[in-house]
């Protein structure tokens, strides 16, 4: 029987609660596609919760802290196992690379971008090695058409290794419940939000509700001033709950609910777990995306898969999926964003529109071969060369 080639993975991000560690936990999941044709080995880190199916091996490391951890223990690491070619997930290429073929997962080309207010602190070191190392990998993978397209243009890469593999659950892996399709795995503490909710509910009656951690490109304070404006046409509107992490932009959204007198009507959760968060997608009335930037959009994704009227920035990579399915509004306008909440909330017609929309034209987009998209992207690199 012939030795099947080995595929590393380095998925430490598997850990995380962002948009980078939702790709790499469905990624890994993706890579069921290519169990006939290598063995997978793939990276976890220590203490994390997620396990991927039988289609790959574990091997538990302990990457603290993590910068050196990529330059020095996981070379060693490739050097000891010999693989045919390895799957970066966390956005890092080892400067020293034993010989293999590298393929190199970016979930967002937000750090290589000049958003100026949106800038974490991060990014410059992120810009740094993603415009000297990235270019290095024989293939990059991404999560949609619009990152494609942005990492071409700023990293100066021949579109034609760029792969796109959408971020989203393997059909062949069965359908999940509301709120778990993307984030299976997430691991992290439960935290009680200011909103007073419990463990396991969800806040009663109508809500609005948006998902994703407190930073400048989510347009918090932009989403309270629009949600302000409904409420001084509407004080009956239903209150608004956002969801995420209280990162680097925390500081501007609680400045906007004081200055705008509503601490009794705007809540922010902090992190939530999944069962919570499948609880509190259940029960919205309507979500809103208001994030001006995007790699690909998993929140509203989510939103949708549950079937809920949503609205979405207009001209944003979330097009990809949610045109005709979602209201599309230019979410930096605060009127603009308000008459769409007010539309979401209160224009039943409409509301059955969108809602019939996505029972008709998600399934095609939740039902991507995205393991055969893994598939085509990697299997060149574990084939020998010429």
């Amino acid at each position: 029987m012939a030795v099947k080639p080995l595929l590393l993975v380095e998925a430490l991000a598997t850990r995380n609660d962002s948009g980078l560690g939702n790709m790499a936990r469905l990624y890994v999941d993706a890579l069921r596609g290519l169990a006939d044709a290598a063995e997978i080995l793939v990276l976890l880190p220590k203490g994390g919760s997620y396990r991927p199916g039988p289609h790959c091996r574990v091997l538990e490391v302990d990457p603290r802290p993590l910068r050196p951890w990529t330059q020095t223990a996981f070379p060693l690491l490739l050097h000891k196992h010999h693989p045919a070619a390895v799957l970066c997930l966390g956005q890092h290429l080892p400067w020293f690379r034993p010989r293999a073929r590298y393929a190199l997962a970016i979930a967002d080309a937000g750090p290589l971008e000049n958003l100026g207010w949106a800038t974490s602190s991060h990014d410059p070191y992120n810009r740094r090695w993603l415009k000297s190392n990235a270019p290095k990998a024989d293939i990059i993978l991404t999560i949609s058409a619009f990152t494609r397209a942005r990492l071409q243009a700023l990293l100066g890469i021949d579109g034609e290794r760029i792969k796109i593999v959408l971020p989203i659950r393997p059909p062949s892996l069965g359908s999940s419940p509301p709120g778990n399709a993307l984030t299976a795995g997430v691991s992290g503490s439960v935290a009680t939000g200011e909103s007073g909710i419990g463990l396991g509910q969800a806040p009663e009656g109508e809500y609005f509700l948006s998902m994703g951690n407190v930073e400048p490109r989510k347009n918090y304070p932009g989403l309270v001033a629009a949600y302000a404006a409904l409420k001084s046409r509407r004080p009956d509107a239903p209150p608004l709950y956002i969801v995420g992490h209280k990162a680097w932009g925390i500081s501007e959204a609680e400045t906007a609910i004081a200055l705008h007198g509503l601490a009794h009507s705007v809540f922010l959760t902090d992190y939530l777990t999944d069962a919570d968060r499948s609880a509190y997608l259940r029960g919205c009335t309507a979500y809103v995306s208001s994030s001006l930037y995007e790699g690909w959009g998993l929140p509203l994704f989510e939103a949708l898969a549950t079937g809920k009227p949503s609205a979405y920035h207009a001209g944003s990579s979330q097009d990809e999926f949610a045109r005709g399915l979602a209201l599309s509004v230019d979410c930096a306008d605060a009127g603009a964003l308000s008459r769409a909440m007010e539309t979401l909330w209160w224009d039943d017609k409409e509301r059955h529109r969108l809602m019939a929309a996505v029972a008709t034209g998600f399934p095609i987009i939740r039902n991507h071969d995205v393991e055969g998209a893994m598939r085509a992207a990697l299997l060149p690199l574990l084939r020998p060369p010429a």
